[in-house]
């Protein structure tokens, strides 16, 4: 609702990324802080809406065909919707970036940038600007003196944690949205796309990851069926049997990495 001179001290009208829903611009305010600005591209929203509405008239008609029934493309249409529509609304991806915030509170090895609300809305996000190199620009981390293990097993914590302990997680953690500040601190940035994750859903997934680590496939089993991954019609043996084979590929597999 302002002039951008007026919101902001210094706004550079070339954009540092820029994707098919937005596009990010570095800017200053007033009392000097380093901030981004996600702008969301005009019309976007109408058009997306249209879209959707094609995938959900296609996914209908795939619904009633006996061999795509049993995938329910109808389901999979409303979630990716549900999931897009959340993805436009930067007052839903503020108060995302919050929950995660207050989930590491206190944690000064994971960072959050803080959301500014005064210059924030429905199509435009200001935040803090995250410093830091990208976590797959490996010469420049090199070049930083980076401890690259160190930051492996720093992101595989974070993340962890969110699922495990915060239900909470952030669901788009591709290259461009994890920045590594030192060897012991990364930054998260882009929050238009979080999952939550039940108790229950917990709970399997530490099955799982038990499972794998102990290469124990009965144990695997029985975690992929408690988060419904496989029907009730599965054939439990010939799944152990398919999976023990994984493992044992994994197991070795690994095995050739650790002597290299």
């Amino acid at each position: 609702g302002r002039p951008v001179e007026e919101a902001f001290a210094e706004f550079d009208s070339v954009p540092i990324a820029a994707a098919s829903i937005a596009q990010v611009h570095a800017a200053r305010l007033a009392d000097g802080s380093e901030v981004v600005v996600k702008v969301r591209r005009p019309g976007v929203v109408e058009r997306v809406e249209t879209d959707l509405a094609v995938l959900g008239r296609l996914a209908e008609f795939a619904g009633r065909l006996p061999r795509a029934a049993r995938y329910d493309p109808g389901g999979l249409a409303r979630e990716f919707a549900t999931t897009l529509r959340a993805e436009l609304d930067y007052e839903r991806e503020a108060a995302n970036a919050a929950a995660v915030a207050a989930g590491f509170a206190g944690d000064d090895r994971v960072h959050i940038p803080r959301i500014i609300a005064s210059h924030s809305c429905a199509s435009v996000l200001t935040e803090e600007r995250v410093a830091g190199s990208k976590i797959d620009d490996l010469a420049a981390l090199d070049a930083l003196g980076i401890d690259r293990p160190a930051v492996a097993r720093l992101f595989a914590d974070a993340y962890l944690t969110m699922v495990f302990e915060h239900g909470f997680f952030h669901a788009d953690p591709h290259p461009g949205n994890v920045f590594v500040e030192s060897s012991s601190r990364i930054g998260f940035v882009d929050f238009g796309m979080v999952g939550r994750v039940t108790p229950t859903t917990r709970a399997g997934l530490g099955t799982v990851l038990l499972a794998l680590a102990t290469i124990d496939a009965a144990r695997l089993v029985d975690g992929l069926l408690s988060l419904g991954v496989a029907g009730d019609g599965v054939d439990r043996g010939t799944l152990a049997a398919d999976l023990a084979t994984l493992l044992a590929r994994s197991e070795e597999h690994t095995s050739e990495l650790q002597s290299l």
